[in-house]
Order: structure tokens, then sequence, then C-alpha cells
């Protein structure tokens, strides 16, 4: 019962709201009057603070609550057609990348690669393709973060018996290319499936926590590699105040690990905050953080993830940093924006606690996730979530068996 309530879509928005409490309000402020003076730190924590008051008035606002309705018309779609679409064009994608990618970065690592080979490769293998090849990272994403973890807890909860053989494949691409996370996004929606259906027992998660760090530590130690042994040059001090910066040397992948989760994010949404008010002189970008909408109002594409990177790291042309979706809102529309993007996501977290589609219930961890550590734009247009909302709204994804009864809303 414990964990059912816990994961359940009622619990989204609170754990949601105290996650960035914690992360991006305490700990910032915290950090900087304790240990490590900057003032960015505090604009942080101010904005988290904001967020999160606008994201509990989102998630109380009844403003599409008519469209989860049993009455509420809606657009049926053949689940079985839905899946076969998904995960044929999965298929299709994995045959076209690997066949087209000139190194694949576990077969790399097996073989001894070097970090910094590891490093190049892991970028190029999708986001340094070309010409008609630039598709192919904008397809991963979208399959691979809303749209298959979909499907799975649909062929899991129908018992399809390719369900087994499609998380293998969807964990085996994850760890092919050495992303850390990437499996995460099937393991959290099976875990909410489990919960759901009270079969989430101590022991199980105990298990199921045991085989995610498992996985965490063992592609975080090949992607590693030496790195802590030569990485000459960086402060090997170990106070709070090195946790919060790039120059942290990590004890191996334990350390790495708890690093990337905790320390990175913090420092990563701070440096966002310092890169646009010192290097784009803190004006409003008006959405040109976004490709797509870049494109559509001619605006000149401003890469501000890629100057956070250079800022951390040295310039790098494939790689980006990443951070909590208000400091883009913040950077894009400054205080207005944060306030409309936490709105929107607090409205959205009502959407996932009102569906009767469990499937979609069940990614409302992944959506949170990725929130945490990325933009609000990107997450709806490049993540797929636009898609899963409109699906969500106005549509229902069922086999013929289950349209002859009517769709139903979960309690509330």
């Amino acid at each position: 019962m414990f964990f059912e309530r816990l994961l359940h879509t009622r619990s989204a928005m609170p754990v949601f709201v105290v996650a960035i409490f914690i992360a991006y309000a305490a700990i910032p402020r915290l950090i900087s009057s304790s240990v490590l003076p900057d003032p960015y730190f505090i604009e942080l924590s101010n904005l988290a603070l904001v967020a999160c008051l606008a994201i509990w008035a989102g998630y109380c606002l009844p403003l599409l609550d008519s469209r989860f309705h049993p009455a509420a018309r809606r657009l049926s779609i053949d689940a079985n057609l839905f899946h076969g679409v998904i995960w044929a064009s999965f298929l299709l994608f994995l045959l076209v990348t690997f066949l087209t990618a000139e190194n694949i970065p576990i077969l790399s690592a097996m073989r001894g690669a070097s970090v910094g080979e590891l490093d190049a490769q892991r970028g190029a293998f999708l986001k340094g393709r070309t010409g008609l090849e630039v598709v192919l990272p904008y397809l991963g994403a979208l399959l691979v973060t809303a749209l298959l973890p979909f499907s799975l807890v649909h062929l899991y909860f129908e018992k399809s018996r390719f369900r087994h053989l499609f998380l293998v494949i969807f964990i085996a691409f994850s760890v092919s290319f050495l992303v850390k996370s990437l499996f995460i996004n099937a393991a959290f929606p099976l875990i909410y499936l489990l919960a759901q259906q009270r079969k989430l027992t101590v022991p199980r998660m105990l298990l199921l926590a045991g085989v995610v760090f498992s996985l965490l530590y063992l592609v975080s130690m090949v992607a590693l590699g030496d790195r802590a042994d030569t990485a000459g040059g960086i402060s090997t001090g170990r106070d709070l105040a090195d946790f919060f910066k790039t120059t942290y040397k990590t004890d191996g992948p334990i350390d790495f690990v708890f690093w990337r989760s905790i320390g990175v994010p913090v420092f990563t949404a701070a440096d966002t905050l310092r890169v646009f008010a010192e290097r784009l002189e803190g004006e409003p970008l008006w959405g040109a953080t976004s490709s797509l909408i870049a494109s559509v109002f001619s605006l000149e594409r401003v890469a501000l993830e890629k100057f956070v990177f250079e800022y951390e790291f040295g310039f790098n042309e494939l790689a980006n940093s990443n951070a909590v979706f208000f400091t883009e809102a913040y950077a894009n529309f400054r205080w207005f924006g944060v306030v409309l993007f936490s709105m929107f996501v607090g409205q959205s977290l009502r959407w996932f606690r009102l569906s009767g589609d469990i499937a979609f219930k069940a990614i409302w961890m992944n959506y949170c996730f990725t929130l945490y550590t990325g933009g609000l734009i990107g997450t709806l247009l490049s993540n797929g979530y636009s898609l899963m909302f409109f699906l969500a709204l106005f549509c229902s994804v069922r086999t013929a068996k289950e349209r002859v009864r009517p769709f139903t809303t979960a309690p509330a």
C-alpha cells in the first residue's frame, strides 16, 4: 500500500514540488550561505520557490477536467495498430542507427577504448549525424522518452507475448551508447504498474532498486573508465563546495552517479542563469532556445545549453548542459515565463491524475524526471509529450475487446 500511494498520480504534484524545493531552493541557498557564496545560487533558489508555488496553482485549476469525463467524445485508436506502428518504427530506427554508426560505444568500451574516445563516440552516435541522418536523434528522443514506455506499460497490462522481448530490446539500446539513465524511461513506468497492481512488495522493490542501481553502476563504470586516475590537474579536495563544481573529482562509479544525480543538476541550473546574465546580457530570448520556435518566428537560434557546457567544460560541438525547466523559462520570458511554464506543468500533472489510461498515468515519473533536468519546450516538442497529452485529452488507445466498455476515469 505504501508504494501504491507514493507512486500514485495523486502524489505526482507534491512529490515533484518537494523534489524541486529540496534540490533547487533549499540546497543552493544552504550551499551559498555556508560554503560557496554565489549570487546565482540565490537566484536559482528564488526561481525554484516561485516555480513550486506556480506548479501548485496550476495543478488546482480544473481547466480541462471535462475531457476526462466518461461521456467525453474521444478518437478511438486500435491498440494493436498503435503498438505495431510504434515498435516497427523503433526497430527501423535501430536498424538505420546501428548500420550507419561509425562506432558503437559499448563495443568500443569492451575493446578498451579510452575515456576520451568513448565521450566522442557517445556524442557522435546520435547528435553528430549529418545530412538526412539528423532526424535520428529527434526520432530517438520521441520514441524512447514517452512513446515506447507508454506502449510497454500497455503491453504488460495486456500481458502481450511480446512484452519481455520488447523490454530487453529497449534496455539493450539504452545501454548501447552508454547514456547512463536512459533505461530508467522503461523502469519507472513498469514500477508504477507493479505498484498500482499491488505487486510491488518490499522485497520486490529492493530487488528492482538493486537492478536499477546495478545497471547505473555498470554503465557508469564503463563510461567513466579511468577518468579518476587520468584527471590530472583537477581539484582533489573533498569538501562540500567542491561537490557543486565541475572540477569535482569522483572516487569511482558510485560517487560519480551520486554527483551526477545531485551536484550536477544544481550547479548546471546556476550556471545557466550565469551564462544568461553574463554572456547573453539577461535579455529575454523569446523562445529562441528552441530550434522549432526560432524557425517559425524567424529568430536567431540561441544554443543556451551549448553555451553553458562551454562555460563549464570548454567548447564541444556536440555536447549540451541541460538544466531544470524553469531556468529555460526564465531565459526566454523572465519571471512571467517561470510562472507560466510552472503553471502548465502543474496543470499537466493534474491530467495524469484524472486520466483513466494506466499507461499514460505510468509515465508521470518520466515526465517529471525529464523536467527536473531539462526544458519544458524540448520535453513537449522533442520528447513527445505534446503528443502524449493530445492522446490523453482527445483519444483512447484500446484493443477491440476493451472498446466494448466505456472509457472511464481513474479515481481522483
